[in-house]
């Protein structure tokens, strides 16, 4: 299935915000981005579907650019906490589906949420407690964490004891508290049927509970340094 095509709405083209432009347009996005520092919006302006530079409390620029035909706008403004409400509160009123704004205090994301913004992020605070786990549980890195809830998402090879078994004999989601995304096998990947059996050398995208997971990978590693079977 494609991948659908949305219009994404960027204010503020700091670190945060140029990262998340640049990956949106990789993903096939189409991008308008704004900021009032001329610097940055060349900086970005070969990148994007569309870069102005402009006051983002003026609420007839906004809808000049294209704000109101935004499906996502994402407020990425940092330090200035004032123009990031007045925007979030703007944008809000034009009645665009998904906003999603940038906070940098406790106070500063509850202001928000009460001015219309349809989720709070910290990315500092987020980027550093994925650090933190990831020095911890350096396997980690390897998997991607779903918002929300206990799930990750990434590849793991079978334990031996899978290997020649199908996913309805091993009673796969309720033995290992995951479900096998796809199955990838001599370089080609497919959809697993409950009637898919494991072979030696596979390597499945799972969904799965974090702690499970990592229960499966703590059993690989025992086995890679000891042998065990």
């Amino acid at each position: 299935m494609a991948r659908e095509t949305k219009m994404y709405f960027v204010v503020g083209l700091g670190r945060f915000g140029l990262s998340l432009c640049e990956r949106l347009v990789a993903l096939g996005q189409r991008v308008v981005a704004v900021d009032m520092d001329p610097d940055k919006v060349a900086e970005v302006a070969d990148t994007v579907d569309y870069a102005a530079e402009l006051d983002a409390s003026d609420e007839e620029a906004l809808i000049k650019v294209g704000a109101k035909e935004a499906d996502v706008a994402v407020v990425a403004i940092g330090e200035n906490v004032e123009a990031s409400i007045l925007t979030t509160a703007i944008l809000k009123g034009l009645g665009i589906d998904r906003l999603v704004s940038r906070a940098q205090t406790a106070l500063h994301a509850r202001v928000l949420a009460r001015v219309g913004a349809d989720r709070v992020i910290f990315p500092e605070k987020d980027m550093g407690v994925r650090l933190a786990e990831q020095f911890v549980n350096p396997w980690l890195s390897n998997f991607s964490q779903i918002p929300g809830n206990g799930y990750i998402v990434g590849e793991l090879k079978p334990l031996p004891s899978m290997v020649g078994k199908s996913l309805v004999d091993l009673n796969f989601r309720s033995s290992y508290g995951a479900s096998v995304l796809l199955l990838e096998r001599d370089d080609a990947k497919m959809m697993p049927g409950p009637d898919s059996v494991i072979r030696e050398g596979d390597k499945l995208m799972l969904v799965g509970d974090r702690e499970r997971l990592a229960d499966w990978i703590y059993k690989l590693e025992k086995i890679d340094s000891e042998g065990e079977v």
